[in-house]
């Protein structure tokens, strides 16, 4: 930092100090990057637009038969196919497959049609003409049952999702409705996808019961972090080094048992690989008693870190209990987040469908095409999610960190402003969305290039590109770590953007500057508190997932109840996650206010600490 940024920063601090909270005469930073978020936007309204206009969900919902007509459509109206092969289909809505080989092979082949109805029996060897189904335009015949032919028997089948999906086919030899019945299972699983639903819709009521068993977990939580903060974080410190050391037992007393083991059999008898396993616990162990050793050493080292992590821990969970209306903005972003993702999967489908009909040289439908216009569209339409979800966290992040920080900067933490959380989202709104979508921009931009390598990975397919995958595997790693990076940055700078006002960039350099000055105290805060956190999320999801199935198993009417409670696991995993960021958040704006107090006062009179008297003892 320069002298004149340096002195710009003394008297920005001076003024916070002096106002007793946050920096308030703020001005609008990095504008151009809020223009082009909203120009970019602009562009998404746009191609939504012409998402609705081009595509047609209806391929999706109500499937297409083997001409690309839609059934249950007047495709002739449409106008999308050729003349020769569009057709009116309103009368036939459910689609059925025509397949048509002979017994030894194992995938048939097939020809897709819209019937009226699903067949509601079987007739493996047809005996006449209404036991056949056939293709369009076609008499029906029994000498059009070949391995090239138009009709077959039909097959018992049951409607699923417009789809007519073959029965179950009980019959000792292999036949060609054997065959259909596990082709068309083993792709579509319609028994076991039916019975899921069936299980998701009758247990409703069990996944609000696991939100709810969730939340109040997630509050039982915060409560031992409020007040038994010390020795929760100490307990998960020795835990871990507990479970360590109990590896590195159990690898020794395996190392013994394999090594007594292979001197009590014969010199004649004995394996290389007995040997080489010998060899490798031996390794394993010494490794680990390396690692033991590098641990112990650490937590000496740290051992006053780690005091100061669990002081700054209780700090958050004081500032979290003066200001509980904070767990109810992620609430706010979660319904952002979730109305978001609605609209663009609503536009993605609507992409997704929007390509033009494509033939062969003789006329035959190939399938639905998308040309290049229309894929860099659904390319910007991608990016255009991955920029988005990243500012509406940035825009969380930025609230809660403003809102931390009107608490820390206070003499008399009762003089913490109303509502502070939503005071810190108006400063944001006002002010910093510029700085927001800046950071996002960033951060989208290296996820981008991530998506892009993983794409390429799948493109590079055999042998012959081991090496091209092997140097993309490489170049994703780089920038996967990379990716942390930028988080990590952006997070600190839209804390110091949220006590400053300053601009990104600033933000950025100020709080890495601050980092770098206390690495030491930062390592140990943010090792001990992520574990902490990732602690919570596991215990949270474990014991809701706990009750959740000891509740589903006695309800009678569900057939695979694990469905559900695997998906309760997900939502009390999200739930808990939402509970955990506030944490997080909180406690690295904590830590970086802390590191800021230091530098910029020393207890006295005329500077004296904004930390409170339980922190200003560690300092000392």
């Amino acid at each position: 930092m320069g002298s004149k940024e340096l002195k710009d920063h003394d008297e920005i601090s001076k003024k916070v100090i002096k106002k007793k909270g946050v920096y308030k005469k703020r001005k609008c930073q990095d504008c151009f990057f809020l223009l082009l978020f909203l120009a970019f936007w602009a562009g998404m309204i746009v191609i939504a637009v012409y998402g609705v206009n081009h595509g047609n969900p209806q391929r999706l919902v109500k499937g297409t038969d083997s001409y690309g007509n839609i059934c249950g459509v007047n495709n002739i109206e449409e106008g999308k196919l050729n003349a020769t092969q569009a057709r009116d289909l309103r009368d036939k809505k459910y689609v059925y497959f025509i397949y048509y080989t002979e017994l030894s092979i194992t995938l048939p082949t097939y020809r897709v049609v819209c019937v009226d109805e699903c067949p509601n029996e079987t007739f493996l060897i047809p005996q006449n003409e209404t036991e056949l189904i056939c293709d369009y335009d076609t008499v029906p015949s029994l000498e059009a049952i070949s391995p090239n032919g138009t009709c077959m028997g039909k097959i018992s089948s049951s409607p699923f999702i417009n789809r007519c999906l073959p029965n179950i086919i009980v019959n000792g030899t292999q036949t060609i409705a054997d065959k259909i019945y596990q082709f068309v299972n083993n792709e579509l699983s319609k028994d076991t996808s039916v019975k899921v639903l069936t299980d998701l819709a009758t247990s409703w009521r069990y996944l609000i019961y696991g939100a709810l068993i969730a939340m109040g977990l997630g509050l039982v939580w915060i409560f031992l972090l409020r007040f038994f903060a010390g020795l929760i974080t100490w307990l998960t410190v020795f835990a871990a080094y507990a479970c360590l050391g109990l590896l590195t037992a159990q690898v020794y007393f395996q190392w013994q048992k394999a090594s007594d083991r292979y001197d009590e059999t014969p010199p004649s008898q004995r394996l290389t690989m007995q040997e080489d396993n010998i060899l490798a616990l031996k390794v394993i162990f010494i490794i680990l008693c390396v690692i033991c050793g590098i641990f112990a050493l650490i937590l000496l080292a740290l051992f006053s870190r780690i005091r100061i992590a669990i002081r700054i821990i209780k700090e958050s969970s004081r500032a979290v209990g003066i200001m509980p209306s904070i767990f109810f903005f992620p609430v706010f972003i979660f319904i952002l987040l979730a109305g978001f993702i609605l609209y663009w999967v609503y536009i993605g489908i609507y992409l997704g469908t929007a390509g033009e009909p494509e033939y062969d040289e003789n006329y035959r439908f190939i399938g639905y095409n998308a040309d290049d216009t229309l894929r860099k569209i659904q390319i910007y339409h991608f990016f255009g999610f991955l920029w988005t979800i990243a500012f509406i966290l940035a825009l969380n992040q930025t609230t809660i960190a403003g809102a931390v920080a009107s608490w820390y900067w206070v003499h008399d933490k009762k003089d913490t402003p109303f509502f502070p959380v939503w005071a810190s989202l108006w400063r944001v709104i006002r002010y910093h969305l510029g700085s927001v979508a800046f950071g996002s921009l960033i951060l989208a931009i290296v996820q981008f290039i991530r998506w892009v390598l993983r794409f390429l990975e799948k493109k590079f397919k055999g042998k012959e590109a081991y090496f091209a995958r092997f140097i993309v595997r490489c170049l994703n790693c780089i920038f996967g770590c990379f990716e942390r990076f930028i988080k990590f940055l952006d997070k600190n700078a839209y804390i110091m953007i949220s006590i400053y006002g300053y601009s990104f960039c600033e933000g950025a350099k100020r709080g890495f500057q601050l980092i770098l000055t206390n690495i030491l105290r930062v390592a140990a805060v943010n090792m001990v508190s992520s574990f902490l956190m990732f602690l919570g999320r596991i215990f949270i999801t474990a014991a809701t997932v706990g009750i959740s199935l000891y509740l589903l198993e006695r309800f009678e009417n569900l057939t695979f109840y694990v469905i559900p409670a695997i998906l309760i696991g997900f939502i009390a995993f999200a739930i808990s996650t939402g509970f955990m960021s506030v944490y997080d958040m909180t406690i690295d704006t904590i830590l970086l206010c802390f590191c800021e107090d230091c530098e910029r006062n020393d207890g006295s009179a005329e500077r004296p600490y904004f930390m409170s008297k339980r922190l200003q003892k560690f300092v000392k």
